[in-house]
C-alpha cells in the first residue's frame, strides 16, 4: 500500500468539514516513504478513526498535522521483540487533550468521553486491533489543553504474527 496515497484520500474526505469547523489540516508527508505491506482499506479506516476524533477534539481555529515518515532505527511492536523495519503516521492536534487517567483506557471497546450520541467508544478500538494485528502498534501522548499526538507504527514487510484477512469473492 502507498500510505501517503491513502493518507490523502482520507484528509479529502474530511477536509470540508474540518474547513467549516474552521481547522486547518496540514499534510506533511515523506515522499520516500516505501510501500507498506497492509489492507489498505483496514488502514484507511484507523486514519480516519483517527482524524474525526481530532477534528471533534480541536476548537475552531485549530490546527492538526498528519505526518507520514520512516522510523530511523528499526522497532518492535512490544519491548524486547526483534526489531524491524517500521513506518509511523502521525496525527497532531491542538485540542483538549486526554486526561491521565482515560489514557489507559482510551483503546478499550465502548470508551468514549462524547456525549450520549456522539461517540460509539469503538474508534480506537477498532484501530487498535487492525494496527496490532499487522503487526504494529499505536504510541499517544497528550496534555489536558494543548492536543495529543497519536503515532501509528506500521511494519514495512509483512509481520510473521499479522492475522490474514478474508477476501470476499477470491478464487477457490
Amino acid at each position: 500500500t502507498d500510505l501517503n496515497a491513502m493518507i490523502q484520500d482520507v484528509v479529502r474526505f474530511i477536509d470540508r468539514a474540518a474547513h467549516l469547523h474552521d481547522t486547518a489540516i496540514e499534510i506533511d508527508l515523506d515522499p520516500e516513504l516505501p510501500r507498506v505491506w497492509v489492507d489498505e482499506d483496514q488502514v484507511k479506516q484507523v486514519v480516519m478513526n483517527m482524524l474525526v476524533n481530532a477534528q471533534h477534539a480541536t476548537e475552531r481555529g485549530g490546527s492538526i498535522v498528519v505526518r507520514s515518515r520512516r522510523c530511523p532505527a528499526p522497532a518492535g511492536p512490544d519491548p524486547g521483540a526483534k526489531p524491524v523495519e517500521m513506518v509511523e503516521i502521525a496525527i497532531i492536534d491542538t485540542g483538549c487533550g486526554i486526561p491521565e487517567q482515560d489514557l489507559q483506557r482510551i483503546f478499550d471497546p465502548f470508551f468514549t468521553t462524547k456525549g450520549v450520541g456522539k461517540g460509539t467508544g469503538l474508534g480506537l478500538s477498532v484501530s487498535h486491533g487492525i494496527v496490532t494485528a499487522d503487526g504494529g502498534t499505536i504510541k499517544v501522548e497528550s496534555t489536558v489543553g494543548k492536543g495529543s499526538a497519536f503515532r501509528v507504527y506500521l511494519p514495512i514487510a509483512p509481520s510473521p504474527h499479522a492475522q490474514p484477512t478474508a477476501t470476499v469473492g477470491g478464487d477457490e
